[in-house]
C-alpha cells in the first residue's frame, strides 16, 4: 500500500525521466506533460489496488504505452479530418448553385484559423500542405525534428477541425433550418 510520503517522492524521483521518454516519443511539450500526470494519476488512484514489484519498470512501460495511445489518437483524428474535408468538397461539387458561396465561407474560415495559429505551425503546416513537402523534408529545412513537424501538422488540423465543424454546423442549420 502507498502513502502520500512515498508517492510524492517516488513522483520527484521519477517525473523528469517519465517526462523525458513521454516528450521523445510524442515531441510536445503539453502532451508529454499531460501524459507524465495521467501516469501518476493512475498511481495514485490504484495504490490500493495493485502491487508493484519493479516501480522503474511499471512506470516507464506506462509512460511509453499512454504515449503511444496519445500518438493513436492523434492519426485517428488527423484521418477523420481528412475524410469530413473530402466529404465536405464531394458534396459540394455536386450539389446546388448557392454552394459556391458556402465553398468561399469555407476557405475564408480556415484562413482566418490559419492566421490564428503560432507562425511556426501556421508555416510548417503551410509548406506540408501547399509546397506538398514531407514531414522529414520539413525537418530538415527548419532544424526540428519529424515529431515536431507531426506536432505542429496535428496542432493546425486540430484548429481547422474545429473551425470546420462550426461551419458545418451553420450550413446544416440554414439547410433544414435546425442543427
Amino acid at each position: 500500500m502507498m502513502d502520500e510520503a512515498f508517492f510524492r517522492a517516488t513522483y520527484e524521483r521519477y517525473w523528469s525521466r517519465l517526462y523525458s521518454v513521454c516528450y521523445f516519443t510524442i515531441g510536445s511539450r503539453e502532451a508529454a506533460e499531460d501524459a507524465v500526470t495521467e501516469v501518476f494519476m493512475s498511481l495514485w488512484n490504484n495504490r490500493d489496488r495493485q502491487v508493484i514489484e519493479n516501480m522503474d519498470h511499471y512506470l516507464v512501460r506506462a509512460a511509453k504505452n499512454l504515449s503511444l495511445k496519445y500518438l493513436i489518437r492523434q492519426r485517428k483524428m488527423d484521418q477523420a479530418l481528412l475524410q469530413m474535408v473530402d466529404t465536405l468538397q464531394d458534396h459540394h461539387r455536386h450539389s446546388d448553385p448557392e454552394r459556391p458561396l458556402e465553398v468561399k465561407e469555407i476557405t475564408a474560415m480556415a484562413r482566418k484559423t490559419l492566421d490564428s495559429l503560432p507562425e511556426k505551425t501556421r508555416s510548417i503546416f503551410l509548406m506540408n500542405r501547399e509546397e506538398g513537402l514531407t514531414y522529414q523534408q520539413i525537418a530538415a529545412r527548419t532544424g526540428l525534428s519529424v515529431k515536431s513537424v507531426e506536432y505542429h501538422v496535428s496542432k493546425a488540423l486540430r484548429a481547422l477541425s474545429q473551425s470546420l465543424l462550426i461551419i458545418l454546423l451553420e450550413c446544416s442549420r440554414h439547410t433544414s433550418g435546425t442543427i
